[in-house]
């Protein structure tokens, strides 16, 4: 007999040679065969109905749960009756009993889910419904949803909602959101759509889906359709019009296409946000044609619908102006009011005699910032002509002349002459060198711009005077609208002037200007000489004042007359040479060549009151020549009959004045002059420094009077600017302004004595 160790080593030693095929139990007592454990999961899968885990068949049957998956997956694999799902075995007859239950559920809810049934049976959704539809007709007594298969129906569950369903909307009468109802009355999502489809295409309900199969799907019913056509077709033949975002309220998704659709054989006009009749389009034809054909202006509001955007406004009147052909006979202004071209001609005619009237009065007083290069050409060629003709005139009468008197030649004033023929040398030379620059300059120089001739108020307020009935808006834009037009006109009319006057200038009047040019100037120029001697009697800071003062006026005075005579030469003079400004004399320095524009810019920038009067004159000689003007100095009889009457002058001025400053300004010029025999240019505010210089000069009464009625006017001037600036003042101050005053009335008549009767003793002396 073998021992219990003996036999655990023979079968250990059949199982290594693969003589024997068993399994130990899990807890090593007993063997066990593949075949009974085949036995074993049969028995306990019909013990538990049919399904049975393979957790719990390891416990049962105490083997390795590797055992137990290999047998289970043979049992799969022999028997197409049973299943492995999810680590359970299952069999046909346990699925049947599932139907059975199912049913019995159907039966009772009319519909059971897929997704209820995976929670009740823990089984895999695929699963139970591979597993069902096989059952249904068989077991289960019902349907599977064709387009959701994890719902199941019966026949009187789908009777009962579709009657539910056709009856609710039947009863509907506008378009209803499909989800809506879905949500209130608790539908199964895709049997109303099935159902709904059924009932729309057999006709039981009259109506359409819009939408398909979504959250969006909308109800239309027929008798809403009929009525949203009805009122569309009463609200277009009333109208004329149809307004998108109106249709789209109804309940039009798109309707643009709805109209093109339901109006095919009309003649609609389409915009962005409406489109337009035929009704509305002959009505704006007749308004703009009989606008453009009256030469008048028409508002077209009215016409149109009350919805329409600007936009819309400009694209429906322009189409209609392009058909009617008149897009060049008229424009449109504030967006709906169509002004005739002709309207706007007439317009444009009332201002040509203001236009015609301030060109002329623009070229006599300011020129420079008027004439362009084109007009400098074109006058200079004019000139050139005029010239011509004068010159044969000339040398005809010469010519007639001589013959008169025979071989003998006629001698003439040879100075006058000779500076004549220099002046008109120098003038061909310049136009020379201007030519050439002109000619070597490139296009990029900085055009003439345009003189503007009214602004756009002004321009308004003359079309309000002369049109009635415009609207402000309108009147708003024209005048926009004419202010470039305009402005063009008044340069074409500048240009017509300027060549008409340059025309009328004849040689001979150029001629006698310049020698009439010289004799002022060369005036000038001595009274300045005469003016600096009696500066250089002040110390250096009221030399420096004094100096400014002549450069200011008399040396300003000098150059304008200088400019101005080179602006002659290029159609630019202005009649009064003091109203040339800084800016001015820039402008005229840009037209010039270089060479007469160096000096002439030198003299300029010597006014700047940093030179001295003696550095003036200078770069007065170098400039007055390349003018072609001669500079005289003057000999001792001129310089003394040049201060004589610069006396007689003045003093004439402080016989008529009752100014008390300006008295005592006078007074203390003349008093110098009769002291120093030398001229004098001052400010008023050097009169305390002359007084001091008449000092040595005068006698000490003179002297103190002078002073006492300087210091009465002076405060005389404090009061009145404190007067200025607190506007009203104490009654002392009154009072004693009032004193002040009376001074002055009483010994101005003893200070301007001291001048008279020192005159009359000059005068004695010279007799």
């Amino acid at each position: 007999r073998l021992s219990e160790r003996n036999c655990i080593e023979i079968v250990a030693k059949l199982i290594e040679d693969k003589q024997l095929d068993v399994v130990h139990t899990l807890d090593g007592k007993e063997y066990i065969t593949p075949s009974q454990i085949n036995r074993e999961i049969r028995d306990e899968l019909y013990v538990h109905g049919g399904r049975v885990n393979i957790v719990d068949l390891q416990q049962i049957i105490n083997v390795d749960l590797v055992h137990i998956e290999n047998r289970a997956s043979d049992i799969v694999k022999l028997d197409k009756s049973v299943q492995l799902v999810l680590g359970q075995l299952i069999d046909e007859k346990y699925l049947d009993q599932l139907a059975e239950e199912v049913n019995d559920k159907l039966q009772e809810a009319g519909q059971v889910t897929i997704a209820e049934l995976c929670k009740a049976y823990d089984l895999p959704a695929d699963f139970l419904t591979e597993v069902l539809s096989q059952r249904i007709g068989r077991i289960i007594k019902g349907q599977m949803d064709q387009y959701d298969r994890g719902v199941i129906y019966t026949q009187t569950f789908v009777s009962r909602h579709k009657a539910r369903i056709c009856g609710l909307f039947s009863a509907i009468t506008r378009p209803t959101p499909v989800n809506n109802l879905i949500t209130l009355y608790g539908f199964q999502e895709h049997l109303v759509y099935s159902v709904l489809e059924e009932l729309v295409s057999s006709g039981r309900l009259k109506g359409t889906i819009v939408g398909g199969r979504q959250d969006k799907a909308v109800y239309i019913p027929d008798i809403y359709s009929k009525t949203q056509n009805n009122w569309i077709d009463a609200f277009l033949k009333q109208n004329g019009y149809l307004e998108f975002d109106a249709l789209t309220r109804l309940g039009i998704p798109d309707p643009i296409n709805y109209i093109k659709k339901r109006y095919k054989s009309s003649k609609l006009l389409f915009l962005r946000a409406a489109c337009v009749g035929q009704g509305i389009i002959d009505q704006l034809e007749a308004s703009i044609e009989e606008a453009v054909n009256s030469a008048t202006w028409t508002d077209v509001q009215p016409i149109l619908p009350s919805c329409l955007s600007f936009e819309d406004i400009g694209i429906l009147i322009n189409e209609v102006m392009r058909t009617t052909n008149v897009q060049s006979s008229a424009r449109i202004f504030s967006s709906t009011i169509i002004v005739s071209e002709k309207f706007i001609c007439n317009c444009i005619a009332l201002f040509e005699q203001a236009m015609h009237t301030k060109a002329e009065q623009e070229i006599k007083n300011n020129p420079v910032f008027l004439i362009t290069e084109d007009d400098l050409k074109q006058a200079s060629v004019v000139i050139e002509n005029a010239a011509s003709a004068s010159s044969k005139k000339e040398k005809r009468d010469e010519r007639k002349k001589k013959a008169a008197e025979g071989s003998g030649s006629v001698k003439g004033g040879g100075g006058g002459n000779s500076r004549e023929i220099r002046i008109r040398k120098t003038k061909k030379k310049c136009k020379k060198d201007e030519d050439s620059d002109e000619e070597t300059s490139t296009h990029n120089c900085n055009k003439q711009k345009e003189v503007p001739f009214m602004s756009q108020e002004e321009i308004e307020a003359v079309l309000q005077k002369h049109t009635c009935d415009c609207p402000e808006e309108m009147i708003s834009e024209l005048s926009e609208h004419l202010l470039g037009p305009l402005t063009k006109m008044y340069q074409d009319v500048m240009h017509t002037v300027f060549m008409s006057s340059t025309s009328a200038t004849s040689g001979i009047s150029r001629k006698q200007s310049v020698k009439d040019l010289q004799e002022e100037i060369n005036i000038l120029y001595n009274n300045i000489r005469l003016f600096e001697k009696g500066t250089k009697l002040f110390s250096d800071d009221t030399q420096s004042n004094i100096a400014k003062h002549v450069l200011k006026t008399l040396c300003t005075d000098m150059t304008n007359l200088l400019f101005n005579c080179v602006a002659a030469d290029l159609m630019m003079a202005v009649e009064n040479h003091s109203s040339i400004s800084n800016e001015i004399r820039v402008k005229i320095l840009g037209r010039l060549p270089e060479e007469t524009k160096s000096p002439l810019l030198k003299l300029h920038n010597s006014l700047n009151g940093k030179v001295s009067i003696e550095d003036f004159l200078t770069t007065l000689e170098s400039a007055a020549e390349v003018c072609g003007i001669m500079l005289k100095k003057g000999d001792k009889k001129k310089e003394r009959q040049a201060v004589f009457q610069h006396r007689q002058a003045l003093t004439e001025h402080l016989k008529v004045t009752e100014d008390p400053a300006l008295v005592l300004h006078l007074t203390s010029v003349l008093l110098f002059q009769l002291s120093t025999h030398c001229m004098l240019h001052a400010p008023g505010r050097c009169v305390p420094q002359i007084i001091a210089a008449l000092s040595a000069k005068i006698s000490e009464d003179h002297h103190k009077l002078l002073s006492k009625y300087q210091g009465l006017v002076v405060k005389q001037l404090v009061g009145q600017s404190k007067k200025t600036s607190h506007m009203e003042g104490g009654g002392a101050e009154k009072d004693e302004a009032e004193a002040v005053q009376k001074e002055l009335l009483r010994l101005t008549p003893e200070v301007k004595e001291l001048v008279l009767r020192s005159r009359k003793t000059s005068l004695t002396d010279e007799l």
